[in-house]
């Protein structure tokens, strides 16, 4: 063997002996006191469009989590509402959202316009708040949503909240979409539309106070109308879930009448069935340790309480087991 190659046989054999001898070597011990990092988890979260309530809310549930869990990095998106959240967290593109119970309740059971059943669907709070149909009519344009027929109506985004309740609402009035010219635009769009002239009318599945009812109302140039008995029968006999409910007088400027509608049960947050337990507990106990935070989102938030966590009986969705723990904890559910 010539000298070249015994060096480089020499080399190669040292070298080996280095790689074993690093990979045989004793761990450095850790120094007490020291902890691992925790790992991140990312969450996104579906609200709704941003000129309604729930956008602004799921920002304030993200900032808490941020600041409560350790390890959590939560972002809100606007998005167009419940059918859209739900099609979120099935296709596991957002972890979490805003969602009607009706929605939620439809999708789970696999009921129009959900083609197939999603029992993966869990809550991780009780209530949030009651959502109302609340309808408005420009004045000098429509007296009544029976009035409808031939006009410019705004209802929500394809597939939103807003939308359903527009289209079941007109049908309950013996009407359909092509009897109208429809426009599918946000709440905050409507509003507009209808200052510029370019809307006769428009149904907004907001809860009630909301601020784009209020700014809507604000301008003294539209009226809320209701939804009179023998129109509630047929949306009751289409979805025996619905509520009556009365919109208060004064609860908007220039508004010294009371108007009757319908109401759905209370929105709730949710997840799939998959999300981590611990996690899930953790996320429901900072909501509901931190409720001013959520109170301060907006006056009808203050429904958000404990008074809203229903036997889960009475839930149209099951609670997530990380959820139901920490209600059994509280006491709000029996063990």
């Amino acid at each position: 063997m010539s000298q070249g190659l015994k060096k480089s046989a020499l080399f190669a054999l040292i070298l080996v002996i280095a790689m074993v001898a690093v990979a045989c070597a004793p761990k450095a011990p850790v120094t007490p006191g020291t902890t691992t990092p925790p790992k991140t988890v990312h969450i996104t979260m579906g609200t709704a469009g941003v000129g309604g309530t729930n956008y602004p809310l799921g920002i304030a549930m993200a900032s808490l989590w941020n600041a409560n869990i350790p390890g959590v990095k939560a972002v809100a998106i606007a998005t167009a509402g419940s059918p859209n959240n739900i099609d979120l967290l099935r296709q596991k593109e957002a972890e979490v959202a805003v969602c009607r119970s009706l929605e939620a309740y439809r999708a789970t059971n696999g009921i129009a316009p959900y083609p197939e059943k999603m029992p993966w669907l869990r809550s991780i709070t009780g209530g949030l708040f009651v959502d109302a149909m609340q309808v408005v009519g420009v004045n000098g344009k429509v007296k009544s949503i029976s009035e409808f027929k031939g006009k410019r109506i705004g209802v929500g985004p394809i597939g939103s909240g807003s939308e359903v309740d527009a289209r079941e609402i007109i049908k309950a009035h013996n009407m359909i979409y092509e009897d109208m010219q429809i426009f599918y635009v946000e709440p905050a769009q409507a509003i507009e539309m209808i200052d510029d002239g370019l809307l006769d009318g428009a149904v907004v599945g907001v809860a009630l106070g909301s601020a784009a009812i209020q700014e809507l109302m604000l301008g003294g140039h539209v009226t809320l109308l209701p939804i009179e008995d023998e129109f509630f029968a047929n949306l009751k006999a289409a979805n025996e879930l619905l509520v009556r409910t009365t919109i208060p007088a004064n609860l908007y400027p220039k508004q010294d009448y009371t108007v009757k509608t319908a109401a759905a049960p209370p929105d709730i947050i949710i997840a799939r069935a998959d999300l981590d337990e611990e996690l899930a507990y953790n996320m429901t106990k900072t909501l509901y340790e931190n409720l001013n935070a959520i109170h301060n989102v907006a006056v009808l938030l203050q429904q958000f309480t404990s008074n809203l966590v229903l036997p889960e009986k009475d839930m149209l969705i099951p609670y997530h087991p990380g959820t139901k723990k920490y209600f059994q904890e509280k006491g709000w559910l029996p063990k």
